[in-house]
């Protein structure tokens, strides 16, 4: 073959592969889905992909080569057309995403479909450097611009181009580097917090608790009964958010008790990173003891910074060796109750109401043993970033159950970071007889991170007395490179003996209505270590502990736990040592051996009744043994219900043997989760339920869903979709009303908000599944899901001569949405006409109206009458 001829053959080879492609894209766009799929773009899919400048050469098909069918594919000669609208894309830029965001397409002169157009705020929050001014403004139809200088991006910045791929819902811009503006690492933009709707909340978290063992108790059938209920009442209006948290606690041996635990108005402050809050607040830990504040505060929140520091958190672990009702206090208050099944427990979501103040945790057997260790609730170093700055300016009254009178106090604090190796921080507090000042610093070495402050105070005491004296604290962190070794927290307090805290003073001064309340009084040293460190056989070792002593005649007291774990191939194991104290205060060392063995295999349809087995033996230096089995296993898509059978034998020393049966079982519903505990022995019995969830009033009504928190939530909003559940929504779906709550997001960071489609009614479509959300603290933040409700049907449009109407003509309500294409032999897929009212119209690709499809009450009856499933019914286009 001539060299003449092979370039012949090619040319003709590329020509048939575009007539292909074309014929192709008609004969996929004649059938049912593809068409459906476009023919809701204009109703909430979003456009198809640009390729502004660097697009392939257009392809136009000959209509002849389909003989006694009229075609009128121009539409399609740059690829699929985009509909104007605004659509709800996912963006990067460069390559880096920049989160799901509304993008307005508009028409442009010369291009079939509709282009992304830009204005300068939205540009800037995508972290793009603009001119006061686009190049070219778009403008609509009657050739005025755009209000908002909406501009295609090649206009703002040259050499900047938009690609689409509609498939991934996906729009990439790609800009010259000169025109990045350089953010941190997690940025998010202030101006794209959102601070939600108006709502009302009401959150609850119910325990009731039931014992009976003969021996053990006053009442004549040895039975304690106990119940608590914690509620959260909220109001969420403009920026602000009014809370109220209560506690009631209730014991057949006592009157019920009812705690305010606080009262709060609250608001951020974006541009100074903090949050505004009048009522009950808690200062920040930092330097001084935390203290709880009736009055007005203003007060750094780092999680506005991105990727910054972030406050240390309280983690409670523990063991229960039955059904175990656990109760966390901070001096006196009841923070959280709940029931635990038998095995080690960890508890994150407190919500603690400072950082000086320790927890005090009890665990309650079903036998009625008790167990309690004390949590130390402090915060890590100090270190910030070069540039930040961390503050916290309060004004009011101590806040305290312990204190017999609350004096008044003013406290401020402020840190800031030189460098990232050196930070420096001071503040003062002044009482009504107590005057303190502190300094410290914070520096970074190759041995980790290190903080050091001193404090210095002067007290005016009880009798008249007046003292001064000094504390001072050292805490250290590192992580380990070379030996994967992970110190959280190191600190070590010392104070001497005339030194009193503003608390310690008061209580001193004004006198204490409980002792049980002063875990944490007048302490000399103080010692706090968590450290995590992986072996070389992939085991991983464990320690956590406290240490105390105090001034005056109090005994030093001392809680440590030392775990090692290993996952072996067929099961996993670990022993651990720790030290609490009991029911009298006496010192409780023990030591726990705990296996744990997968059973059976989960599949996609199919779990297995048991997925676990549990097993643990323990022994105590009081002579006491135990020894439990415990069965564990879920069910549900998403792990929905939870539950455990087994069973227990223990023994005291001295004492014969109990044994028994115990199961457990919860629940994350739609409205809530439910639980209940039991167990029947020899010697006691128990029977736990609760509950907790919340109540949501908005404009659209009242919706039920899980526990909120403190934390800001979703209310999403899909009309029709009743039935839908909530990807990572702790068990909600769409309730009849069309509304869900996403608890738990992330404040000022993006969260993703999804609805699984799975099970959804053929009536249905769910057009935008998925948006991207960033709530400011505490905010109700409402996500509106694009849906199209109504009966799907195939139209077969013919004209008044009984012919097809023309492939790819589009067919459109009277409000000028896209309902539908015409396919092969006239076919379209509808969804949502309302027959008995509502014309369709049918326009070609220029937009001009070829004919009218009118409504009639027959198609709609027989619409109707399909219940939901596909029909094709033949129609008249006039």
């Amino acid at each position: 073959m001539q060299l003449k001829e092979i370039k012949e053959c090619t040319r003709k080879a590329l020509c048939v592969s575009k007539i292909t492609y074309a014929i192709r894209h008609i004969l996929i766009t004649s059938l049912g889905l593809s068409v459906s799929v476009f023919a809701q773009s204009n109703s909430g899919n979003v456009p198809s992909r640009i390729e502004h400048d660097a697009r392939s050469e257009d392809v136009k098909f000959n209509g002849a080569f389909i003989h006694g069918l009229s075609v009128d594919v121009s539409q399609y000669y740059q690829g699929n057309p985009n509909p104007v609208g605004e659509y709800a894309v996912s963006v990067a830029v460069n390559g880096e995403s920049r989160g799901r965001r509304k993008v307005v397409f508009m028409p442009v002169e010369g291009r079939i479909g509709a282009q992304p157009c830009f204005n300068q705020q939205e540009l800037t929050s995508l972290g793009i450097k603009v001119a006061a001014g686009p190049m070219t403004r778009i403008t609509d139809k009657n050739g005025s611009a755009d209000k908002a200088q909406c501009a295609m991006i090649d206009k703002w910045l040259a050499g900047a181009e938009a690609n689409y791929a509609s498939g991934d819902f996906h729009l990439d811009l790609v800009v010259p580097q000169a025109y990045l503006v350089q953010h941190p690492r997690g940025y998010t933009d202030p101006n794209s917090w959102d601070s939600g709707i108006t709502a009302g909340l009401l959150d609850y978290n119910s325990n009731f608790y039931v014992q009976q063992r003969s021996d053990r108790f006053k009442n004549s059938d040895g039975r304690s009964v106990s119940g608590n209920l914690g509620l959260l009442a909220g109001l969420n209006f403009s920026d602000w958010r009014l809370r109220k948290r209560i506690n009631t606690n209730w014991n057949s041996d006592s009157s019920s008790h009812t705690q305010s635990l606080f009262t709060y108005l609250q608001r951020d402050v974006p541009v100074l990173k903090s949050q505004l809050t009048l009522g009950d607040s808690t200062t920040s830990g930092d330097l001084f003891d935390s203290l709880t504040v009736r009055g007005i505060q203003l007060q750094s929140d780092d999680r506005m910074l991105p990727e910054g520091l972030r406050y240390y958190t309280p983690l409670v672990r523990g063991l229960a060796e039955s059904n175990a009702k656990v109760q966390v206090t901070q001096r006196g208050q009841i923070l959280y109750e709940t029931t635990v099944p038998p095995g080690p427990f960890e508890i994150s979501d407190i919500g603690a109401m400072g950082y000086g103040g320790d927890l005090q945790v009890t665990v309650t057997e079903a036998d009625g043993r008790q167990k309690t260790q004390v949590v130390p609730f402090s915060a890590p170093p100090m270190l910030l970033h070069a540039g930040v700055a961390r503050f916290g300016i309060t004004v009011g009254k101590l806040k305290d159950n312990s204190l017999l009178e609350e004096p008044g106090l003013a406290q401020g604090f402020y840190q800031y970071g030189i460098g990232n190796m050196y930070t420096l921080y001071g503040g003062g507090q002044l009482s009504d007889n107590h005057v303190a000042l502190g300094v410290g610093h914070a520096f970074n070495t190759p041995l980790g991170g290190v903080s050091m402050d001193i404090t210095r105070a002067r007290s005016e005491l009880g009798h008249n007395k007046t003292t001064a004296g000094n504390s001072f604290n050292i805490g250290f962190s590192k992580y380990v490179d070379s030996t994967s070794t992970d110190i959280t927290l190191a600190a070590y307090r010392y104070s001497s003996s005339g030194f009193y805290s503003l608390r310690d003073a008061a209580l001193d001064r004004y006198g204490v209505k409980n002792d049980r309340y002063m875990v944490d009084y007048r302490t000399r040293q103080r010692f706090i270590i968590n450290v995590g460190q992986p072996l070389w056989n992939g085991g991983r070792l464990n320690l956590s502990g406290n240490f105390y002593n105090y001034w005056g005649d109090r005994s030093s007291t001392s809680q440590y736990m030392i775990s090692y774990n290993k996952s072996e191939r067929y099961f996993s194991w670990g022993v651990s040592m720790s030290r609490s104290y009991s029911s009298e205060g006496r010192d409780v060392n023990s030591v726990m051996l705990a296996f744990s063995v997968p059973l059976g295999q989960s599949s996609i349809t199919e779990k297995p009744v048991f997925s676990s087995l549990y097993s643990s033996v323990s022994h105590d230096n009081r002579g006491a043994s135990s020894f439990q089995a415990n069965a564990i296993g879920s069910q549900g898509d998403q792990n929905e219900l939870n539950y455990g059978i087994g069973t227990a034998v223990s023994r005291a020393k001295n004492d014969s043997s109990q044994t028994a049966f115990n199961g457990n079982v919860n629940y994350n519903s739609p409205v809530g989760q439910f639980g209940s505990t039991a167990s029947v022995g020899n010697k006691s019995r128990q029977l736990s339920f609760s509950a907790n969830g919340s109540l949501v009033a908005h404009g659209g009504g009242i919706t039920a869903g899980p526990r909120l928190g403190d934390y800001p939530f979703a209310l999403v909003n899909a009309p029709g979709a009743e039935g839908a559940r909530m990807l990572n929504g702790y068990g909600s779906t769409i309730d009849a009303n069309g509304y869900a709550i996403v608890p738990s997001l992330t404040p000022y960071r993006e969260n993703t908000v999804a609805v699984n489609t799975q099970g959804l009614p053929d009536t249905v479509d769910v057009l935008e599944s998925e948006n991207t959300v960033i709530p400011r603290m505490g905010a109700a933040v409402k996500v509106d899901v694009k849906t199209m409700v109504g009966d799907p049907v195939v139209l077969v449009v013919h004209d008044q001569q009984g012919k097809p109407l023309p492939i790819g003509a589009n067919l459109v309500d009277e409000g000028n949405n896209n309902l539908g294409i015409i396919g092969q032999g006239g076919m379209a897929f509808v969804r949502g006409w309302q027959a008995q009212k509502n014309n369709l119209y049918v326009k070609n690709s220029s937009g001009v109206r070829l004919c009218t499809i009118y409504s009639n009450n027959d198609i709609s009856h027989k619409i109707k009458s399909a219940a939901g499933a596909i029909t094709q019914l033949e129609v008249l286009c006039h």
